[in-house]
C-alpha cells in the first residue's frame, strides 16, 4: 500500500497522522489506530517522507455536487457535539488542552461545524 493511500485510509478512519521530531505519530479512536498499527509501522519511512514533503488535504466532508443549504441551528450542533464528547475518551482528553491530544475524526468534524 502506498503512503498516500495509507494516509487517506487513516483519515477515513478518523486517525490523524503527523510528523513529530521526525517520527510518525497517530492519534484518534483506539480501535482505528490499533487496526492501522501494523501497516503504519511497515511504511514508517514512506509515511514520514510523505508527511514531510507536503501536507495531505483532508477528505471532503460534503460531496462536490451538494448545494449549500441553510446554516444549521447552533443548539443542535452543540447538543450533537456534547453527546459525542462525553462518550469519547479521545475528545474528553482533547478538551483539556492541546497537550492532551487531538479530537477524533467524528469529534473534530462536530466541533468544526459548531465553531462555524
Amino acid at each position: 500500500m502506498s503512503a498516500q493511500a495509507l494516509i487517506r485510509q487513516a483519515q477515513a478512519s478518523g486517525v490523524a497522522l503527523r510528523l513529530v521530531g521526525g517520527k510518525v505519530k497517530a492519534s484518534g479512536p483506539r480501535e482505528a489506530v490499533a487496526r492501522l498499527l501494523v501497516p503504519l509501522r511497515e511504511n514508517r519511512a514512506a509515511l514520514a517522507d510523505a508527511l514531510q514533503a507536503e501536507p495531505i488535504e483532508p477528505l471532503p466532508s460534503n460531496p462536490a455536487d451538494a448545494a449549500p443549504g441553510p446554516a444549521p441551528d447552533w443548539h443542535a450542533l452543540d447538543a450533537a457535539y456534547l453527546a459525542h464528547h462525553f462518550n469519547c475518551p479521545t475528545c474528553i482528553a482533547a478538551g483539556r488542552g492541546s497537550r492532551y491530544g487531538l479530537r477524533c475524526g467524528t469529534g473534530a468534524a462536530l466541533w468544526r461545524a459548531y465553531c462555524e
